[in-house]
């Protein structure tokens, strides 16, 4: 039997025990970075998924891998939160909608902040297809409320990402409960015309 090149063994799928695995790794350190952000340590995640620390590495070769991995998952729920925002019939309460839940999610997801912020993926483009369906939706939500007239015209899609990287690094900083919804408010606020 010829040997197989590192493409092959890339596309051969995973035998069900390694899905199995490479699941647990991930429930373990969406948890993980949860809690402790990019912080996090490999051996940690190992220890929470049950699994050595060898068999992490053999599905994500690098801790920057893993950490890929769950930024692509968070991509594809925030944009499937902007898509079903997309849905409601006002437009300034879709983008509120939209605002609040990110608010939420950022003020208990310490890796979720850090991946606003210090990786700087979310809003990116170019970045992957979840994260090309997330700057999709959310700029349909911009171009509803301009359209309606209830964001300022001098907000478009570049100062509406830099203020969702300031919301992520003030979430970071609050320890009072609730304060992601203040936050939420004095940005929704500053966006009306």
């Amino acid at each position: 039997m010829p040997d197989r090149t590192p493409q092959q063994d890339a596309e051969r799928p995973l035998r069900a025990d390694a899905r199995r695995n490479r699941q647990r790794i991930l429930d373990a350190a969406r948890d993980a970075f949860v809690e402790e952000g990019t912080d996090a340590q490999m051996e940690d995640i190992a220890r929470r998924a049950g699994v050595g620390v060898g068999t992490i590495y053999r599905h994500f070769p690098t801790k920057r891998a893993l950490v890929d991995e769950l930024v692509e998952q968070w991509l594809a729920g925030n944009a499937a939160v902007a898509a079903e925002a997309l849905e409601l019939p006002d437009a300034w309460e879709a983008l509120s909608l939209y605002l609040r839940r990110g608010a939420e999610d950022m003020m208990q997801n310490r890796g979720l902040r850090q991946a606003y912020g210090d990786l700087g993926k979310l809003f990116e483009e170019g970045v992957g297809p979840k994260n090309r369906e997330l700057v999709s939706n959310v700029g349909k939500l911009l171009d509803r409320c301009h359209e309606a007239g209830v964001l300022r015209a001098d907000v478009g899609f570049a100062e509406f990402r830099a203020l969702m990287y300031g919301l992520a690094m003030a979430s970071s900083n609050a320890d009072t409960p609730g304060a992601q919804q203040i936050y939420a408010d004095v940005f929704l606020r500053g966006l009306r015309p």
